[in-house]
């Protein structure tokens, strides 16, 4: 199938256009309530067409940064209301430290209580191929030799093969949101690219007890693996800050 060159153009330049309106509301450069110039005006600001500058708008609307009415025009919604998960990652670029570093501490919660959910699921339905995968991930991981790229390329796929053990749509589409979400804040603040020391050590236990199907176990090692990781993420992000 040939690429519609076009046609990938337009939407790159629309999620460009879409970007930088969502950092200025983020920001608070545009505030809540305020109505955006008219399409006529807003278009060439942006050295763009109007219908390239539509989608950047439903792009803005589908993450609840605005809200379009006919004859109203497009005007800015209270994004800590109503806003999407996604604007996470952007909302902590553009955060004073103390707020960013409050989301950042939530997030890493919210992650924790999910993964450790996950493997205590995963040790109550997880069948002998659930197990040999994990067992055959583990074993890739203790083989990365400190290549820390690496080593979190495979604690993902871990995870992933955690979630399919779970048995649970739930869980699959929560930690592929969570997923998404830890890629983008990592991109964005490069010292939470980190394993603990101690990583193999409680991930193996971790994996021992799903394979021995201790809900308790998988859960209790999680638990502890992540809670000392995020411990030092948190004093990584206050450092590099």
């Amino acid at each position: 199938m040939p690429l519609d060159l076009a046609r990938i153009e337009k939407k790159a330049i629309s999620e460009s256009v879409a970007e930088q309106l969502r950092l200025a509301i983020l920001r608070g450069e545009v505030a809540v309530g305020e109505r955006l110039p008219p399409e006529r005006e807003l278009a060439p600001s942006f050295g763009t067409n109007r219908n390239t500058l539509r989608e950047a708008i439903r792009s803005l609307e589908a993450q609840g940064l605005v809200v379009a009415r006919q004859g109203d025009g497009v005007r800015v919604t209270d994004f800590r209301e109503v806003g999407e998960l996604s604007l996470l990652p952007d909302l902590i670029r553009v955060a004073p430290a103390d707020e960013r570093n409050a989301m950042l501490d939530d997030i890493l919660r919210m992650r924790r209580r999910m993964a450790v959910e996950i493997a205590g699921l995963a040790a109550e339905r997880a069948t002998a191929e659930h197990v040999e995968r994990l067992q055959e991930l583990m074993r890739l991981q203790g083989a990365h030799d400190g290549d820390i790229l690496l080593t979190m390329q495979t604690d993902l796929a871990i995870y992933k093969a955690m979630v399919d053990a779970a048995g649970s749509v739930v869980a699959r589409l929560m930690f592929h949101t969570m997923s998404r979400l830890s890629q983008a804040c990592v991109e964005r603040i490069p010292a939470l690219l980190f394993v603990h020391p101690q990583y193999l050590v409680h991930m193996s236990a971790a994996v021992q007890s799903i394979s021995e199907g201790d809900a308790a176990g998988a859960s209790a090692a999680i638990e502890v693996l992540l809670s000392a990781t995020d411990a030092t993420l948190k004093k990584r992000v206050d450092l590099f800050g």
